[in-house]
């Protein structure tokens, strides 16, 4: 025996490195290549926490060559193994690489692996919120980058659909409207389906130009009809509040005082400008100016209009850089029971995960490391029994 016999690097190596770092492959492999990765997790953003095995492998390997080179330094080539006779070198390293695999099934548990359908009945609560948004020409202005219209899809879509406060239970609805009204997502909770309506949304998608925000909001009404009676319920009026009919705040008082909808209205424009924003002829790449009796047409957000029809309706008004405030004074309202739904979900398997980290911990912890059998008894030379 030698002094590198008393804290082997070959077993340390294969125990706390190579053992774990090749089941965290295999488990890569497994999700990578097979339909384990179509499978949900619940936190699968945590993946870089991963990166705490090896780093615990290199950890462990750093301490045990810092003992290798203390143990030079303090004894001889041959004292070295006679200070460790009861110590088992093999049995240290796979202590030590059962704690580092405790830690890989502690990371697994913690991305939280789903697998198994199981049918589960929910109660929903939440508010029911329809979110009308004007397709006019009007939209296509770009005082607003890149436009009007994409710039209102694009908050719409962050705020509503990916915001943690609107993720859950509140139902979305979607109208589109210029000179009529098309309805394209009912109330619901899919609010995957809601996003891609809203992404697929464009100008063009209403045939008919102009715009009719009193027609907009009846429409609206109308839709909350399948809204539980003592529903808070919520109309988010998207728009540059250009009106080519009329009737708007006549529409929006009906729709609160008859029918308990707040219309809040969200003014889309930059309406510092006090001209306005030229009005393209068509979407973007046209570079051509809208023409009308071969004047330029411009387009500026008519806050004061919209001001009134919110007053009108009970809500309130807030230009569109005030969204996130204004959906949040919204998803904070009073939730109701909205309706019971039988949803398939994936049952969450985290606790096999951690159970063997947990078995991994307690194997490591009654496992010695020492050897088996007796051990000789060092003496010193002065206790050594006397020649005959």
């Amino acid at each position: 025996m030698n002094r590198a016999s008393v804290h082997p690097l070959g077993p340390w190596v294969a125990w706390v490195l190579v053992i774990p770092l090749a089941l965290m492959g295999a488990g890569i492999t497994l999700v990578a290549a097979t339909e384990v990765g179509d499978l949900p997790f619940d936190n699968p953003d945590l993946w870089w926490a991963g990166a705490v095995v090896p780093l615990a492998g290199g950890a462990l390997l750093y301490g045990l060559v810092r003992r290798r080179r203390a143990l030079q330094r303090f004894a001889s080539e041959e004292l070295a193994p006679l200070l460790a006779l009861r110590v088992n070198p093999g049995r240290q390293a796979i202590r030590s690489g059962l704690s580092v695999m405790a830690l890989l099934f502690a990371f697994a548990a913690l991305l939280g692996p789903r697998w198994g359908i199981y049918m589960d009945k929910q109660k929903v609560r939440g508010v029911d919120v329809v979110v009308a948004l004007d397709l006019s020409r009007s939209m296509l202005a770009e005082d607003m980058q890149p436009n009007r219209l994409e710039r209102a899809k694009r908050d719409l879509r962050q705020q509503l659909t990916e915001r943690p406060i609107f993720r859950q239970a509140h139902r979305l609805g979607l109208l589109a409207f210029a000179g009529t009204t098309s309805l394209r997502v009912p109330l619901t909770t899919d609010h995957l389906a809601f996003r891609n309506k809203l992404e697929a949304l464009q100008f063009g998608s209403v045939p008919r130009g102009g715009t009719a925000i009193a027609r907009a909001i009846r429409a609206a009404t109308d839709l909350f009809a399948q809204s539980p009676e003592h529903a808070t319920r919520i109309l988010l009026l998207v728009t540059d509040g250009e009106d080519h009919e009329g009737d708007a705040e006549a529409a929006a008082a009906e729709a609160f005082k008859e029918h308990n909808v707040r219309v809040f209205t969200v003014g889309v424009g930059d309406a510092a400008r006090t001209v306005g924003a030229e009005v393209p002829a068509g979407p973007a790449g046209e570079r051509r100016a809208f023409l009308f009796d071969g004047q330029i047409v411009f387009s500026r957000v008519n806050v004061e209009a919209l001001e009134k029809i919110a007053e009108a309706g009970g809500g309130n008004y807030a230009p569109l850089q005030d969204l996130p405030s204004l959906v949040s004074s919204v998803g904070g309202m009073w939730k109701a029971e909205l309706t019971t739904e039988e949803r398939r979900r994936h049952r969450p398997r985290y606790q096999w995960f951690l159970a063997a980290a947990l078995g991994l911990l307690v194997l490591e912890s009654v496992l010695r490391d020492c050897r088996l059998g007796e051990v000789p008894v060092l003496q010193r030379t002065w206790q050594a029994e006397a020649p005959a």
